[in-house]
């Protein structure tokens, strides 16, 4: 079997890295693709282009990313409180989180990430 990777982007009001379940509902975008290298530069082209959209972030294991504006809440009326809304992107490597060791693309990541 061949591997794959998924890159995915979400909105939620939970990071990206808590997969609660129906997680799934969360998603956006989806991509699948068949090679580490491919996933990589989207990953890391999605990681550019949610950063220069939003001013906070903050990364778990370098995998998952969120993102957000501290102004973008919804009312949960469950909680009867405002919850902070977060764009997430995931990088899974054959339908787990994919583990990022590459010192360049940590490096990377850190460029990015506040």
């Amino acid at each position: 079997m061949d591997k794959t990777w998924r890159v995915m982007t979400t909105k939620s009001d939970a990071e990206p890295w808590w997969f609660f379940e129906g997680w799934e509902l969360d998603i956006l975008k989806d991509w699948t693709l068949y090679s580490r290298q491919e996933a990589v530069v989207l990953f890391l082209k999605e990681m550019k282009r949610l950063s220069d959209n939003f001013p906070k972030s903050r990364t778990k294991k370098f995998n998952s990313i969120a993102f957000w504006n501290p102004d973008e809440v919804d009312f949960c009326e469950a909680c009867d409180d405002d919850l902070q809304v977060f764009y997430g992107l995931i990088i899974f490597e054959d339908n787990q989180p994919m583990e990022i060791k590459d010192a360049s693309i940590i490096s990377e990541i850190n460029n990015y990430i506040q």
